[in-house]
């Protein structure tokens, strides 16, 4: 029986309403169930907890360190299911408690002391204490990926006893538990740090099996899992090039589950297949063009907002998602505590782009774009409009992640690039002059400090506020389009996340019929 989590709302109309509604949704058919409290689908009846079901990726991990490999494809798969930290992200995006039972904050916000689970052991038999908190959250200085800046207000971590760990800040900051819900805040036992790019030795429900490159990852249950252990006994992760090659799959039984497709163009039919579920949720993904400021003519101002005026977003979404998702006018989404609305302020006007650039001399602009079915869409819309006010672009396809990682997140070496930023509150990456798109403003680090500093959800969301309106003014780059998630699966298969939360893909949850 097909379950339409939608049940039949137009799909950017439900994308409005927020991960919370999304979640308790009614279904399209008899047999939708109740939800968990995390939003997942809750466990039927008839479960078969040997099996082993067979989910589709298109992200694909170049190797399985995440804490010196860039992208967010390798801590999605690990992280909650390999990996864990102190805290986790439910599926409504709230902080909980997971390798840390509770925690006290000091009246300052300086001071955070973790009381730990006991009894925990990583999947080489290692037990999990309150060193391991320290030796983890210490090594954070070597990390050279995703950002470890953002935990740069760790001054130092201080072992209380074997299960009680105080975390001390140099300063308050606003986001510290969030960050130690990502892979920022990933547990690592100090015998398996050398072989990270090869093998993954966490405290999680799965162990992992092996990895064999752009082609599929296996988990097994972790019988001696410290909580509630996993509702299969296997997860393969099947890596997929492009959308349709996921979707025959499906439909042909080559896998159990599709996350993340891309197949908009086929959504309909799969609402009119009676034995494939179709869900939609929703995700933190920002799909950006950046814009190089090293780069001579994009440093200009008037040139940088000559070429927002000149994109059609709305066609640019018709390619991408054949117009399935929300249009963008910033670097936050609808589910930011800060989420506002600036889809208005560079409307699309080839007329007022063309008078910006009068004066301004644009030589040809090299386009960088990882070979995403999304992006590559994308990109040909953007060209074709800035050929017409003038600008002559080049579009460089490059493979994904191993190339477009390399050559623009490291070697800052492009003039335009795009990609779907999945990571929560991206919007952050701001902050850090160093990151690839190199926007560099001590206006907005002042806000991004203030807003750390808050000591409520108001003043924090009022900071933010400002600091979208001065990025947003700033133009670093081109904010397009907040694209759903859409998972799909073939009867019989529960509990696959509904929200993408930009973390680890959390499948401990997920279940088999018999």
């Amino acid at each position: 029986m097909q379950r339409l989590i939608r049940a039949g709302t137009p799909l950017t109309a439900v994308l409005a309403v927020g991960a919370l509604t999304l979640s308790a949704c009614g279904a399209g058919g008899d047999d939708a169930g109740t939800t968990d409290q995390d939003g997942t689908e809750a466990t039927g009846t008839g479960e078969a907890p040997d099996a082993n079901v067979s989910i589709g990726m298109f992200a694909v991990p170049a190797n399985l360190d995440f804490t010196t490999t860039g992208g967010a494809a390798v801590f999605e798969a690990l992280l909650y299911n390999v990996y864990e930290g102190l805290v986790r992200l439910d599926e409504d995006g709230e902080i909980q408690p997971l390798l840390a039972e509770s925690w006290d904050i000091s009246d300052d916000g300086q001071e955070y002391t973790f009381h730990l689970q006991e009894g925990v052991t990583f999947h080489d038999g290692t037990a999990f204490d309150a060193e391991i908190v320290k030796f983890s959250l210490e090594r954070l200085d070597q990390w050279s990926a995703n950002t470890p800046e953002a935990l740069d207000a760790i001054e130092s971590v201080e072992v209380v006893d074997d299960y009680e760990v105080t975390v001390a800040l140099s300063e308050p900051d606003y986001n510290a538990l969030f960050w130690l819900a990502g892979p920022l805040g990933a547990m690592f036992s100090p015998d398996s740090v050398e072989d990270l790019a090869t093998e993954a030795n966490g405290t999680g429900p799965f162990e992992f099996v092996s990895y064999e490159n752009a082609v599929r990852m296996e988990f097994a249950r972790n019988e001696d899992y410290w909580a509630e252990p996993a509702g299969v006994a296997g997860v393969e992760l099947v890596y997929y090039e492009d959308a349709s090659a996921a979707a025959n799959a499906i439909r042909t039984g080559g896998v159990d589950a599709v996350l993340r497709s891309e197949a908009f163009d086929q959504f309909e039919s799969f609402e009119a297949d009676e034995d494939i579920e179709v869900r939609v949720g929703t995700s933190q993904g920002v799909v950006v063009m950046s814009m190089n400021p090293d780069h001579e003519a994009l440093a200009q101002d008037e040139v940088r907002e000559a070429i927002h005026h000149a994109i059609d977003k709305e066609a640019v979404l018709a390619a991408a998602t054949a117009g399935y998702g929300e249009i963008l006018g910033g670097p936050s989404v609808p589910t930011d505590p800060y989420y506002s609305d600036f889809t208005g302020t560079y409307a699309y006007d080839p007329e007022t782009a063309q008078e910006l650039l009068e004066e301004a001399e644009v030589e040809a602009l090299t386009f960088n774009v990882p070979n995403r079915a999304y992006a590559e869409a994308s990109a040909q819309v953007i060209q074709d409009n800035l050929r017409e006010v003038g600008i002559d672009v080049t579009l460089e396809t490059q493979e994904f992640p191993a190339v477009w990682v390399e050559e623009n997140m490291v070697n800052q070496d492009f003039d335009l690039t795009i990609i779907n930023h999945v990571e929560p509150r991206n919007m952050n990456n701001y902050a850090f002059p160093d990151y690839y798109w190199g926007y560099d403003s001590d206006a907005a680090r002042e806000l991004f400090d203030e807003a750390a500093a808050a000591t409520d959800d108001e003043e924090y969301a009022s900071r933010m506020q400002e600091l979208t309106e001065l990025i947003v003014e700033d133009t670093p780059g081109v904010w397009l389009y907040n694209p759903p998630n859409v998972g799909l699966a073939t009867e019989g298969v529960s509990g696959l996340p509904l929200n993408d939360l930009g973390v680890g893909i959390d499948l401990s949850n997920v279940t088999v019929s018999e």
